[in-house]
């Protein structure tokens, strides 16, 4: 808790040098532009003639915001009369008369709603599938793709969780397959938040198109300020689209700063272990930012790469990995093991190349 208060009273005086740099932009882009480069009052306008014109009656302007770093332009959204779901949005710059990067803004309208209305109904087969089996969408991210929840995960329930909600990603699976097979990825994502996580949300405008509530930023923000699990789902290739429950993995996403704890932590476990077959190894550090799975059927034991060199590089240059160290480790980054090391990790032009830990 100390560390976090000391984080954010740095954070105020850092954001007080970017303020006072970003209001000197600003001004001088005022100065250049004229303060209408800032304003939506055209933009919407604009918007409004073309629905008038388009679709009178049907839909209501909701939202504008500036393009910033552009000079011109807004994002107008708009509700949709028969579709409280669906969130229209589209780019107007009533200056150039341009919509969404053509001169076509009619068809541009257009475009939007059919896209609005399909996400809105993407949005529902989500809804539907996992309120229907007792985890109800909490958010989702912007593309529809990773939905929010609420589950109680332990080593005692985990394999009941995951199979409880594979049961919703495989009837959510089955809607998207019917409404679009081409649509249907290879692999689902659930984010799991803790049981009374919802009731502490930030609650956007209840009047605003579910689309827009779902994907609230600020909720979204405050979902992934602690660490959370992610489970993903193997979807088949069969016709009927079967998800893999049995073959679902776990994993911790944690805040930046933890997992550069993690970093830390796991190099300083590992490095005897490395270092009783390389007594010079050194680890190229960072490990915390790749992709650590949960072991299958505990929350105790992870796995990932620590990458290493069996020296450390002459004149003093950055160790960039030229082995990796399977390793498991508790979720702490403590009591590591390592399983076996790869050597031939890197491709002709130096890229990394590891198979899934």
């Amino acid at each position: 808790m100390g560390r976090r208060r000391t984080a954010r009273r740095s954070g105020r005086r850092r954001t007080g040098r970017v303020g006072g740099g970003l209001a000197a932009l600003l001004v001088g882009l005022l100065a250049s532009t004229g303060c209408a480069a800032f304003d939506t009052d055209d933009d919407v306008r604009r918007a409004r003639e073309l629905v008038d014109e388009l679709y009178p009656g049907e839909l209501e302007v909701v939202d504008a915001r500036t393009l910033f770093p552009e000079t011109t332009g807004s994002e107008v959204t708009l509700s949709v009369a028969d579709d409280p779901d669906a969130a229209v949005r589209f780019r107007v710059d009533a200056g150039k008369d341009r919509c969404d990067g053509g001169p076509d803004c009619a068809a541009a309208l257009r475009e939007a709603v059919d896209r609005a209305r399909r996400e809105a109904g993407h949005l529902r087969a989500m809804r539907a599938a996992f309120d229907g089996c007792g985890y109800p969408v909490l958010a989702t991210d912007e593309s529809l793709t990773t939905p929010w929840i609420e589950a109680r995960v332990s080593d005692g329930t985990l394999d009941d969780v995951l199979t409880r909600v594979g049961g919703c990603v495989q009837r959510w699976v089955t809607a998207r397959a019917e409404r679009n097979g081409q649509e249907v990825p290879g692999w689902v994502t659930v984010d799991f938040a803790a049981p009374g996580t919802a009731e502490d949300l930030p609650a956007p405008q209840s009047g605003l198109p579910t689309v827009l509530r779902l994907t609230h930023g600020p909720r979204r923000a405050a979902l992934s300020d602690e660490a959370y699990y992610v489970a993903a789902y193997p979807v088949g290739g069969d016709a009927g689209r079967t998800v893999d429950t049995a073959s679902a993995r776990l994993r911790i996403v944690s805040p930046f700063e933890e997992r550069q704890a993690f970093s830390r932590r796991i190099d300083a476990s590992v490095l005897p272990a490395l270092r009783e077959t390389y007594p010079d190894a050194v680890t190229a550090g960072g490990a915390g930012m790749g992709v650590w799975p949960l072991e299958q059927g505990t929350l105790r034991r992870m796995r990932g790469y620590v990458l290493f060199c069996e020296r450390p590089p002459a004149h003093g240059k950055q160790c960039p990995g030229d082995l990796a160290a399977l390793v498991t480790s508790d979720p702490q980054g403590r009591d590591a093991e390592v399983v076996r090391i790869l050597t031939d990790i890197r491709d002709e032009h130096g890229v990394l190349r590891l198979p899934p830990p």
